[in-house]
């Protein structure tokens, strides 16, 4: 009672003095006490982290102030902060102080041994809902745990084959709605023209055909993500003490939750008539829906069975998939734009030899024989990765690596990630690795010894970790793959593409050298410039 007492006078004391300083004073001790606080959680946090002995990346990053000058340059030079880490520990761990982390970055040689320990020893989902603020961007483990990652690598895969016709229609369908005539040279906006398209094209598979196309939808869908990178983006460089203050202000958080709102609205009524005519039909297995929707509510018990739920799942898998392959294609469509003459027309001969085998019609196999489009779209990510990490995950308990000497052991929530980037632009694993090389991948496949099956797109493995490793590796690879490859296909079906002469106006000349824009960086994320413009013209018939 007595230190309640106490306490009570001493706040009473501060409350008086602070209410006798002028209003710059207040003003200043109002963003001046978070901001020492944030600098005292980054010291602990430091000092914390910095118990395991390991180099650490960044400028002065032994003191404190230093050590909150390198989160901030992370956000600018991130990437580059990675790669040099690289260069120079690529055998050793060594430390990156992130916006709101301490990661740890793990060489190659551990891989193998940690990437099949399960989601209670190290969790990826839970390292991704942490690096997206998901207690203010909603993004929470419940949105892609185990539910969407079973779904994810049985029923969306095993149905690839069935949803190739699907995904063809939508995509033209998308092209219809979202391309120009093009009938001369016209400048397109790729990504937010191919950000529709992906959208439509995922909404078929994800929420049916109907649904797929109802306006609201795909916009939620689409700006859910966006809200997501943008509104974590910003609330990663608040200090956390005043994170939820500004997180109440910002407009992506409210635009977050309306599109929650919106998606339920559109969703629950489906979920609802799917389930009162499953109660009434007795071959309903034959019957239902194959999509999506139906496979969350078919994988979902208990308070896992809420349609609130599995509108949530239903968004996260939005989440998942829209953007990265809007980031991917926009990628390689600058690539192609950049090298047209050297690439455009093999490519092109490619899918029309490869569908003339089956008079037109699309098969699963049709994709599997695009080998040439596979090695492009492979080297494009090589050069254009989303992020210079990979393989992320967060200890849910003490582990010590079995193979490390002397043994080293990653404590209880502590990050980490191995760097990816660099390890696919590493002279080690690549001849000519700056070179963009597009058949590079096609050449290795069918030189001497080579395998059809290695080297493809969606493969993994210690020198290619874009997708991860292992058991938790990118379960959604393989649908982005063959949905990456029909809309590359119906491009270079239809279009030719090049970027525009600055100088002289019109599409670049044949033969022309051009490099293509420059990628944008954040933090540890690589983005395609969403800005940029290229020339279609439709292909004569």
């Amino acid at each position: 009672m007595g230190l309640l007492v106490q306490s009570t006078s001493t706040a009473r004391e501060l409350w008086l003095l602070f209410s006798q300083t002028s209003i710059l004073e207040q003003v200043t001790l109002i963003f001046a006490l978070p901001s020492l606080w944030y600098l005292a959680s980054s010291a602990r946090s430091f000092i914390y982290h910095n118990r395991q002995n390991v180099p650490v990346m960044g400028k002065g990053a032994a003191i404190v102030l230093p050590t909150w000058r390198a989160r901030l340059q992370y956000i600018t030079h991130g990437v580059e902060m990675i790669h040099q880490g690289y260069r120079k520990y690529t055998d050793t761990i060594f430390q990156i102080p992130t916006v709101n982390q301490n990661l740890l970055v793990l060489p190659t040689k551990y891989v193998n041994e940690l990437k099949s320990l399960p989601e209670t020893t190290m969790s990826s989902s839970q390292a991704v809902a942490d690096y997206f603020l998901g207690s203010y961007t909603t993004l929470q483990i419940h949105l892609f745990g185990h539910i969407v990652w079973d779904v994810t690598r049985g029923q969306l895969t095993q149905n690839l084959g069935n949803h190739v016709e699907p995904l063809v229609d939508e995509a033209e369908y998308g092209f219809a709605q979202e391309m120009p005539a093009c009938e001369e040279w016209t400048s397109v906006t790729v990504h937010s023209t191919f950000l529709q398209i992906v959208g439509r094209t995922s909404a078929r598979i994800f929420v049916g055909k109907e649904l797929g196309r109802n306006a609201l939808w795909l916009e939620t869908s689409i700006d859910f993500a966006r809200c997501i990178f943008l509104g974590s983006g910003i609330l990663k460089v608040v200090p956390a003490v005043i994170r939820p203050i500004v997180a109440l202000f910002s407009p992506y958080v409210w635009r977050i939750r309306r599109h929650h709102r919106n998606a339920r609205k559109i969703l629950i009524p489906e979920i609802l008539r799917r389930r009162e005519e499953a109660a009434v039909t007795t071959d309903w297995k034959a019957k239902k829906p194959n999509d999506m929707i139906q496979w969350l509510q078919d994988a979902s018990e208990g308070a896992d069975a809420k349609p609130e739920r599995i509108v949530d799942r239903q968004l996260g898998m939005s989440f998942a998939a829209i953007h990265t392959t809007t980031n991917h294609l926009a990628n390689v469509i600058y690539d192609l734009a950049a090298r047209w003459d050297e690439y455009g027309p093999e490519l092109c001969a490619e899918v029309e030899e490869v569908l003339g085998e089956t008079d037109g019609e699309w098969k699963k196999t049709t994709l599997t024989k695009l080998s040439k489009m596979d090695s492009f779209m492979k080297e494009s990510q090589r050069l254009n990765p989303p992020s210079a990490l990979s393989f992320n995950r967060k200890l849910q308990t003490s582990y010590t690596i079995p193979s490390s000497s002397p043994p080293y052991t990653l404590a209880k929530d502590s990050y980490i990630a191995v760097a990816a980037g660099p390890i696919s632009s590493s002279e080690s694993v690549y001849e000519s690795p700056a070179t963009f090389d597009g058949f590079r991948f096609h050449r290795m496949r069918t030189a001497p010894g080579g395998s059809a099956q290695s080297h493809q797109f969606v493969t993994t493995g210690l020198d290619s970790m874009t997708f991860g490793h292992g058991k938790f590796a990118c379960p959604g690879r393989f649908f982005a793959s063959n949905e990456s490859k029909i809309i590359l296909a119906l491009l270079l079906m239809k279009y030719e593409v090049r970027f525009e002469d600055a100088e002289k106006g019109g599409p670049t000349e044949k033969g022309a050298e051009m490099t293509r824009p420059k990628n944008m960086i954040f933090a540890d994320a690589c983005f395609p410039d969403p800005n940029v413009k290229v020339l279609f013209k439709r292909r004569a018939a």
